[in-house]
């Protein structure tokens, strides 16, 4: 049994669209850990558990979705655009 704990689905679809676009997004991971790469599709596994595929500059990235702390969405000027908050102690969501 995995300790996957689903988010909720107002949030995954804010992710959904991300990838549509293939946004750049400025990502927070629950450890505390901060990357920035391209958006590209989100997957289930036969287990339940979902994860967000990512195109960084170090290469694929594959991040489980309850690992997200927030991800930012960043413009073609580089600039942050709309911040949404997925993890524990989310008190804020831009959309």
């Amino acid at each position: 049994m995995t300790d996957y704990r689903p988010i909720a689905c107002d949030l995954h679809d804010v992710l959904e669209i991300a990838c549509l676009h293939r946004a750049r997004l400025q990502v927070e991971l629950t450890d505390g850990r901060t990357f920035v790469a391209r958006a590209r599709t989100t997957l289930s596994t036969p287990g339940k558990e979902e994860f967000l595929l990512l195109d960084a500059d170090d290469g694929e990235q594959r991040i489980r979705l309850d690992h997200l702390l927030a991800v930012t969405t960043l413009g073609a000027d580089g600039l942050p655009g709309p911040r949404t908050l997925l993890g524990p102690g989310k008190t804020e969501q831009g959309l």
